[in-house]
């Protein structure tokens, strides 16, 4: 994981969202780069290429579904990003679902937006911590 800065993959089919999000993570000092994409084929297609820290993925979209999408990414990526599930389908098959293929997080976007910021910062906390464990034990 990026210790410098966070690259952040944004995946939702509504277009103000996606705005919204771009907006509220420009503020954190955290993050170094946000994408944004309308679709998960969109999504899968870069992540090679930008390999995202995190990833906010929505449900329910035109074609492949965010959890179709999970299920995709958990056979084929060993190293993943931390997922944030950010969704208007809140029931608690859903949520199980995408806990079971790898999501970290599952928010309601109705009432859980404005928890991303703090979950972004305590991600990029995390990884400062494990990258200066990880070279503490290195040195000695």
């Amino acid at each position: 994981m990026n210790t410098k800065g966070l690259k952040v993959l944004l995946i939702d089919d509504t277009a103000i969202i996606l705005q919204r999000l771009q907006a509220i993570l420009s503020e954190l000092k955290q993050v170094s780069r946000t994408e944004a994409v309308l679709s998960a084929e969109a999504a899968l297609v870069i992540m090679d290429g930008y390999e995202p820290d995190v990833m906010v993925l929505d449900i329910n979209m035109p074609g492949m579904s965010g959890i179709e999408m999970l299920k995709q990414m958990s056979v084929t990526k060993v190293m993943k990003p931390v997922i944030i599930m950010l969704t208007n389908n809140t029931f608690a098959g859903y949520r199980d679902e995408c806990m079971r293929l790898g999501a970290d997080y599952f928010l309601d976007k109705s009432r859980d937006f404005q928890m991303i910021p703090s979950i972004v910062e305590n991600i990029q906390q995390r990884a400062l911590l494990a990258n200066g464990l990880l070279s503490f034990k290195l040195q000695h």
